[in-house]
């Protein structure tokens, strides 16, 4: 049984448990117990400095020296297997406690990249894309992954995504006249519908970028902007954002401001997000979701199933939200396709 953490030293119990990739907390207790017992681990303080656990581990370990040269060739093993052919394997192959530090999204980038659906295929936005990823939407200026893709000698034109620069404030197909008008929260989403409007897929006529709260300052240029039909009873408002108590309170807001004007939340793209969330990754931890009461989302979202709108005010009370990145280029293709 091979340690990942081998480089000389004392490693942490938690840096032993993340470099073996085991979360069940007995079934690693059981292995760095078979460890010691091999002669492979030894804890410090003659293991009377514990976690806190039960049953308890020791705080800290030291690798024995012998067995660093059979765990780095188990890590280098793993490397040439797993690392697509298109990866450059030089720098962690020489630099192996690096690869343990950066090993999580390592692994998360090989496996989306050796999917069998190739979603790289289609391009995306880079939050979109990290989002597709790592389930987290807001990485493309974190310094530490984009440290992991230069060492891994890819970059955004591999990962087949695009930069969103700043859009303008709206995005009208035609100057004449505008029935379906969405409001979008996010910046990627609005860039990436642009993007397949001007190729004349959607059912919008114009879409309109929120910025988060700023549309509740911003809605009411509609009142002189020269575009007639932004104040036409006849058009049609849909508002789109993150599901969250947040953005449903903007919407409701903007409901109350926009009168005699009417605005709905647009129901096929919640409905999309909530069936693109398959596994609990996908909602992300916010902060606590108690703006709203239940009967306010309730009324927001009231196209949803009883049976859905208990798994959003489940998610709700555990404090996690689902962003609209969830919705990406590749999603609405398929939807408007």
């Amino acid at each position: 049984m091979a340690v990942a953490g081998f480089e000389k030293g004392i490693k942490t119990v938690e840096t032993l448990q993340k470099s073996l990739g085991i979360y069940d907390y007995h079934e690693f207790h059981k292995t760095i117990s078979a460890l010691v017992a091999e002669g492979k681990l030894k804890p410090t303080k003659d293991g009377k400095d514990t976690n806190g656990k039960q049953p308890p581990l020791a705080k800290k370990y030291r690798v024995i020296e012998e067995q660093r040269q059979e765990l780095g060739e188990d890590l280098i093993r793993e490397i040439e297997m797993i690392f697509p052919l298109i990866y450059n394997r030089s720098y962690y192959k020489s630099h192996l406690e690096q690869y343990l530090e950066d090993r999580e999204w390592v692994l998360k980038l090989c496996a989306y990249h050796n999917r069998a659906d190739f979603p790289l295929s289609e391009e995306m936005s880079i939050n979109e894309r990290f989002y597709d990823i790592f389930k987290m939407e807001k990485l493309g200026s974190d310094s530490k992954i984009m440290s992991t893709l230069r060492k891994l000698g890819i970059d955004f034109k591999v990962l087949n995504c695009y930069k969103t620069p700043e859009p303008f404030i709206y995005y009208s197909k035609t100057e004449l006249s505008a029935h379906k008008i969405l409001i979008i929260e996010n910046k990627d989403t609005w860039y990436t519908m642009r993007k397949l409007m001007k190729e004349g897929q959607g059912p919008f006529d114009t879409i309109i970028y929120g910025e988060g709260k700023k549309i509740l300052s911003s809605i009411e240029e509609i009142e002189v902007h020269q575009k007639e039909y932004f104040r036409d009873i006849m058009s049609e408002y849909f508002y789109f954002g993150d599901l969250d108590d947040e953005g449903l309170k903007i919407f409701l807001v903007l409901k109350e401001k926009m009168k005699p004007l009417e605005i709905d939340l647009w129901e096929d793209g919640y409905k999309t997000m909530l069936e693109a969330a398959s596994v609990p990754e996908c909602w992300r931890k916010y902060k606590a979701q108690k703006s709203l009461s239940r009967q306010q989302i309730e009324s927001a979202l009231q196209f949803l199933s009883d049976e859905e709108l208990d798994n959003v005010m489940h998610r709700f009370s555990e404090d996690l939200y689902l962003p609209q990145e969830i919705v990406n280029h590749r999603t609405l293709r398929k939807m408007w396709g």
